[in-house]
């Protein structure tokens, strides 16, 4: 027995219900029916598929681009490049490659803060063409040149996709998720390719991306051509990086974004700050999570705490991180990348700095260090 949707074929998972066996795996996709057959919603693409940027793509982007476009035809691409690298606008010239031929394009991605997001930018971009978001709160429209989507909403598109751009795949909850895996790769058509777009690469990448071919470019420039952004560590009790944190706070001449481990030390921080500093604050199931992050953006607030929910795809002009790191295995080096990412993203102000308060110096802190020092090397002389 095999799901026709998460494709799994563990015995255990399966259960006989009054209208035939079905997938436990994935009910919470709703219940799908072992014998039920998948068939892909065909929908006419448009003969719109020229964008436009407010910045051109630099030489290093535009040959990213070329060379995808190249390779796409034959395998998968995965895009390994630098957090602020622009690897949205990086796919711009191969999504309207596939939208040229009326091909059926999905961008996806993990986190729903970053579909709103997105959406809007490849609207403004390809302003002739329809582009829909489909996640939590907007599931109305779910047809149209370029479908912008969670990774949990590719189970509304089985055998669809001639081009599926999954960005961010190390970002949870795709990130080992083994039904989410499948359901992704089930979106495909049969000769439907994925770019796998992210900044770094685990084991658990390594073997979904195992299951086909491959070809791996890589980028390690921002647009701006300043390096990455080296976080200055430090270290000790608790109650010194309390203190330390109000400090850098107090001296902080621009907006700060600081991140925490759980929802629980996010509402108590802020609690604390909000008595002496303009703060807000953001987690996934807050209700006033947009209206924070927009007021945030708006410059309402100097500092906003956060949890992992704006570590990726969401850009703020102007911002240092600080990064309080109190326990092991919640922060991975993955995770560390990506929030000191968020600094030196704009052309207009590629600088800043960013910190880690934590009471140990681990190995994901070492090698977050390594990494990012790795992908400075090409602006040294």
């Amino acid at each position: 027995m095999r799901c026709p949707r998460c494709n799994n074929t563990d015995p255990d998972y399966f259960y006989l219900g009054a209208k035939g066996y079905y997938c436990r795996k994935c009910i919470g996709f709703k219940r799908i029916l072992l014998k039920e057959k998948t068939y892909p919603r065909e929908y006419e693409i448009s003969a719109n598929y020229r964008y436009r940027l407010d910045y051109p793509l630099t030489s290093y982007q535009k040959a990213i681009a070329r060379e995808c476009i190249r390779h796409i035809d034959r395998e998968d691409v995965l895009i390994l490049a630098v957090t602020g690298s622009g690897k949205s606008e990086i796919c711009m010239p191969i999504i309207s490659h596939f939208l040229k031929s009326k091909k059926h394009v999905c961008f996806a991605i993990a986190r729903r803060e970053v579909v709103l997001e997105l959406a809007d930018r490849y609207q403004k971009a390809f302003k002739d063409s329809t582009v829909t978001k489909v996640c939590e709160g907007y599931s109305d429209i779910l047809y149209a040149d370029l479908i912008v989507c969670t990774t949990h909403q590719l189970y509304r598109y089985p055998k669809t996709f001639d081009l599926l751009i999954l960005d961010e795949v190390d970002a949870f909850p795709f990130k080992g998720n083994e039904v989410l895996n499948n359901i992704a790769l089930g979106s495909l058509k049969e000769n439907g390719r994925i770019v796998y777009s992210t900044a770094t690469v685990d084991e658990g990448i390594q073997k979904l991306m195992a299951k086909r071919p491959y070809k791996v470019l890589r980028l390690d420039r921002r647009p701006h051509g300043k390096p990455l952004i080296r976080p200055q560590i430090f270290f000790g009790p608790k109650v010194y990086l309390l203190l330390r944190l109000c400090l850098l706070l107090k001296r902080s001449d621009r907006q700060m974004i600081i991140f925490v481990e759980s929802i629980k030390i996010c509402k108590n921080l802020y609690a604390f700050l909000k008595r002496f500093f303009n703060t807000t604050y953001v987690y996934s199931s807050l209700e006033t999570r947009n209206e924070n992050i927009a007021a945030f953006k708006d410059k309402k607030y100097k500092f906003i705490v956060a949890t992992s929910v704006l570590e990726r795809g969401i850009t703020i002009p102007g911002v240092n991180v600080l990064i309080l790191k109190l326990y092991a295995g919640i922060f991975d080096k993955a995770s560390l990348i990506q929030m000191s990412g968020r600094v030196g993203r704009s052309f207009n102000d590629p600088y800043g700095e960013v910190w880690i308060l934590t009471t140990r110096i681990d190995e994901e802190i070492k090698n977050t260090i390594k990494e990012i020092d790795k992908a400075n090397e090409v602006y040294i002389l």
